[in-house]
């Protein structure tokens, strides 16, 4: 090529690694910003409960406890989620997320007063039952609901990884114009160096992206479970607490799954089972399940994470709405090249506008609202779509007092076809 044809060739090159290494300063802040509040939702609300309820159990201030449990003070973990919740504002660009920073930081300095309240008293005469009450009424309300502001938070980060994608294709778009304006020879270099950075970076994006929102699918009823499993044992009920902890053991193998992102269905099924097990022994008055699967399918994949969301509404905002409770059935069929697996449920069901609306959020049409409504089953439909395409996905049925079902469809496949999705 002659130099007239190089340069523009260098100029596209040169626009193209400026553009990538900004994508990569944006993406990677987002990356650790997203990495540093999920060790704070995993871990500061059990951690800080735990202490707190040391302090009161055991009549220890918040300097003793730590000397004697080797638990790190409540009020240095305070201070360590305060400064760490400053720096993540400082390179959070969403509107959204820093709000519910802000958020974070105003539930954090009342956490400190309720924390110096139940300190102040420990030491007073017949203090323990009016502790308690606060550890129950004040502390573990408040750390619920930071942890529910940092779910948010991550939800908001998350999207702004789309509007980096959104931000790379108008790059794309713009180096198009101007190698269309060059001589077909640097077209057909530029184009063919595009194509190989495109492929380099974008791989890499859905399956980090994919991950995160999967980190997103907690699961809130373990607080629960495990005081649960405590009164289980106090009452001496021990097979019971040996069901419940192997159902708790099996209900997290499964959500781990050493990092896979596809798992068989028989393991998707045992989570589900497992996860039907612990609620069965919370709401046993209100809760039956049944399930169904036929053993033809159990060996294909799925993505991991599919059902429980969909189980989890089927009892929250159907089962425990309805007076005398109902029944969960999960059930499947092999369609050929398809596989059509059902959550059908006989609770109180959706009216039509209600049911307008998660038909969006499957949809991807609307976001899932304030207080996080819907961000499971929108975050199930989302990482189908990004899987399987727009021929497979989510369906729903249902009527107000009857009940609702859910349809997934996904295509059939084994694990040596899985890369082929």
């Amino acid at each position: 090529m002659g130099v007239g044809l190089i340069l523009p060739l260098i100029v596209i090159v040169s626009f193209l690694i400026y553009q990538l290494n900004v994508f990569c300063r944006s993406y990677d802040a987002i990356v650790q910003n997203l990495t540093r509040a999920n060790e704070y939702n995993i871990e500061f609300k059990n951690d800080f409960d735990a202490v707190v309820y040391q302090m009161v159990a055991r009549s220890l201030t918040k300097d003793e406890v730590a000397s004697v449990t080797g638990m790190k003070p409540p009020d240095i973990m305070i201070d360590d989620a305060e400064q760490a919740f400053e720096k993540l504002k400082l390179t959070t660009n969403s509107v959204h997320a820093k709000d519910r920073i802000s958020s974070i930081t105003k539930l954090l300095e009342t956490l400190r007063r309720r924390m110096d309240d139940i300190n102040g008293s420990i030491d007073l005469e017949d203090s323990y039952d009016e502790n308690m009450e606060r550890l129950d009424s004040d502390i573990r309300i408040l750390t619920g609901l930071i942890q529910e502001r940092i779910i948010e938070y991550i939800y908001y980060e998350s999207e702004s990884m789309e509007e980096i994608r959104q931000q790379m294709e108008s790059q794309r778009v713009k180096v198009m114009n101007v190698t269309v304006a060059s001589v077909i020879i640097v077209l057909v270099y530029a184009s063919l160096f595009y194509i190989l950075i495109s492929r380099t970076i974008t791989n890499p994006v859905a399956d980090l992206e994919l991950r995160l929102l999967q980190a997103q699918i907690n699961p809130h009823f373990l607080y629960n479970t495990l005081d649960n499993i405590v009164w289980l044992s106090e009452d001496g009920r021990t097979k019971e607490v040996e069901d419940m902890v192997t159902s708790l053991s099996q209900f997290f193998r499964t959500t781990l799954a050493g990092g896979e992102d596809f798992i068989k269905i028989a393991d998707e099924v045992s989570h589900i089972e497992a996860y039907l097990h612990i609620q069965h022994q919370r709401y046993r008055d209100i809760l039956t399940y049944d399930i169904d699967i036929p053993e033809s399918i159990m060996n294909c994949r799925i993505i991991k994470l599919t059902l429980q969301p969909v189980v989890e509404n089927a009892l929250y905002h159907g089962i425990k709405n309805k007076r005398g409770g109902g029944k969960i059935s999960l059930h499947a069929a092999d369609e050929g090249s398809q596989i059509r697996l059902t959550v059908e449920d006989n609770g109180i069901g959706m009216d039509e506008k209600t049911l307008e609306h998660v038909r969006a959020l499957i949809d991807g049409k609307v976001k899932p609202s304030e207080d996080n409504t819907g961000f499971g089953i929108a975050n199930v439909s989302e990482r189908m779509r990004l899987n399987y395409g727009p021929r497979y996905g989510m369906s729903i049925e249902s009527e107000y007092g009857v009940g609702t079902k859910v349809d997934i469809i996904i295509p059939k496949s084994h694990e040596e076809n899985e890369q082929k999705l």
